[in-house]
């Protein structure tokens, strides 16, 4: 997998002393250990292992390993590989021990990954220095392995997926117009009249527990209103209406829905009041639309820009409407595939997720306060999403699997060059940024997602359904809700 959902792993990984690269070719000569396995399910997704090694096989090792030794070994008043065995024994036994651990756990590991195809997903949780070698009798360790989920991939031939589909009118045009003037606009004082939507507030905002005391509060923040606020913990869905018409020193309550990443487990998914003190009201001046202000911003007539604007409103929609149908596929397939998955692996996998979502927010061609609200959001849920995000993607890989899917060069050239081409940055600068922040199996993950997506749809039936609704426009506070308490870490 991906780093957003662990790197895939073979038995393979553990290492102590020397390794085994570093013996003689024919030291490296593959060869059956006798060792005893015991594998028990110890939960979703894990495997506990129990290996024993037997005494013939570490005497095997060791006499391999002290060959090799003796071979090199600088033992003063002899030559290179002269001494005798007892004192090259007597001399490096702590080094040769360490060689004879490391070896018969690597070539154990191997063993079993050949053997038993556990498909594990990240590397074994092996303690190396609790596994010891003994002077006498096996050699024994314990490990706990965490596995791809098993199940059957459901019938998703022909699966019913309704196709949302809009017409660009020219109010959206327009609307979409202010909005791409609004980022060379001015915020200045609003000294008459009372908030509206699109203005921008200075105020306190309280969060009140049941009793009417304060779980958290935040002073003087300036936000955007609009008719949803998000937070780092949760949203108020109805603050835009419920502030409409408040002056400076007014003060009105509303209703926040805190999301599943509070950091007090007593308040996930539950509602709490807001107060807000409201103390300061400004409001966008736009820029005046002449030719000058149009040769600015690179372009020739304000009809070049309404045009490029209506472009990129067919854009967005054509990603949303990729997105619904995505959404519908997978809703279907997760809903007819039940698997669970580890507590502990979607907890790590958190932050991946949220990196993974904005890096595909941001292909898209969202802004930065979409992408921003957008993250809000996602942080907010950050469980959900990435318990979702895991499921599709083991499904997704099992069906890219029983298909033939592969990730190759190409694709990642031409994934690459996309973005390059979507954001006018150079192809070797995005490729270098991706190898630089390790993204690259994450990239790799998201091109096989897709491929085995569009490999579905090659066999669904759409029908398309009429998508009249205005988008809800959101502002993002980076405030919580919840403060973390006794006994709780803090959530990054």
């Amino acid at each position: 997998m991906s780093d957003e959902h662990e790197s895939s792993g073979t038995l393979t990984e553990p290492q102590e002393g020397q390794a085994v690269g570093d013996q003689e070719p024919e030291q490296q000569e593959k060869r059956k250990l006798e060792i005893s396995v015991e594998i028990q399910d110890v939960g979703p997704c894990k495997k506990h292992l129990k290996v024993t090694v037997p005494r013939h096989e570490i005497e095997r090792q060791f006499d391999e390993s002290l060959n090799s030794f003796q071979r090199e070994a600088q033992v003063p008043g002899f030559r290179p590989g002269k001494a005798p065995k007892q004192l090259v024994v007597k001399r490096f036994r702590k080094e040769v021990a360490g060689q004879v651990k490391s070896s018969l756990l690597m070539a154990s590991l191997e063993q079993i990954d050949e053997d038993y195809h556990l498909d594990p997903i990240t590397q074994p949780k092996l303690d190396l220095e609790a596994v010891t070698l003994p002077d006498d009798g096996p050699m024994a360790f314990e490990m706990d392995v965490e596995v791809r989920p098993d199940f059957e991939v459901s019938e998703y031939r022909g699966i019913k997926v309704k196709r949302p589909v809009k017409t660009i009118r020219e109010p959206d045009v327009e609307a979409q117009f202010e909005r791409f003037l609004e980022r060379y606009s001015q915020i200045v004082p609003k000294l008459e009249g009372a908030a509206k939507i699109g203005d921008y507030l200075t105020a306190d905002l309280e969060f009140l527990r049941p009793d009417g005391s304060v779980l958290s509060q935040a002073k003087e923040i300036e936000f955007r209103l609009q008719p949803e606020l998000r937070f780092q913990d949760g949203h108020i869905p109805g603050i835009g209406p419920a502030i409409e018409g408040a002056k400076a020193g007014d003060v009105r309550v509303v209703e926040a829905k805190l999301g599943s990443a509070a950091a007090d487990p007593e308040l996930r998914g539950k509602s709490v009041q807001v107060r807000v003190t409201l103390h300061d009201l400004k409001q966008l001046r736009l820029p005046e639309v002449n030719a000058a202000f149009l040769t600015s911003i690179g372009f020739d007539s304000l009809d070049e820009l309404k045009d490029a604007v209506r472009d990129a409103l067919k854009r967005r929609h054509e990603s949303q409407q990729k997105q619904a149908v995505r959404r519908q596929v997978l809703d279907h397939l997760i809903g007819q595939t039940p698997f669970e998955l580890p507590a502990d692996l979607v907890a790590r996998q958190e932050k991946s997720t949220i990196a993974r979502l904005v890096m595909e927010l941001r292909k898209e061609g969202f802004s930065d306060e979409e992408i921003r609200a957008r993250e809000a959001e996602i942080r907010a849920n950050a469980h959900e999403s990435t318990l979702r995000s895991l499921k599709e993607f083991f499904i997704l890989a099992k069906i890219a699997e029983g298909a033939g899917i592969k990730v190759e060069e190409e694709d990642m050239d031409l994934e690459i060059e996309g973005m390059a081409a979507r954001s006018d940055e150079s192809a070797r600068r995005i490729r270098a940024r991706i190898e630089k922040e390790g993204l690259a199996d994450s990239l790799a993950t998201q091109i096989l997602e897709r491929k085995a997506l569009e490999h579905i749809l090659g066999s669904v039936e759409f029908e398309d359904v009429a998508l009249d609704e205005p988008e809800t426009a959101v502002e993002t506070v980076d405030q919580t809700a919840s403060p973390a308490v006794a006994g709780e870490p803090e959530q990054d």
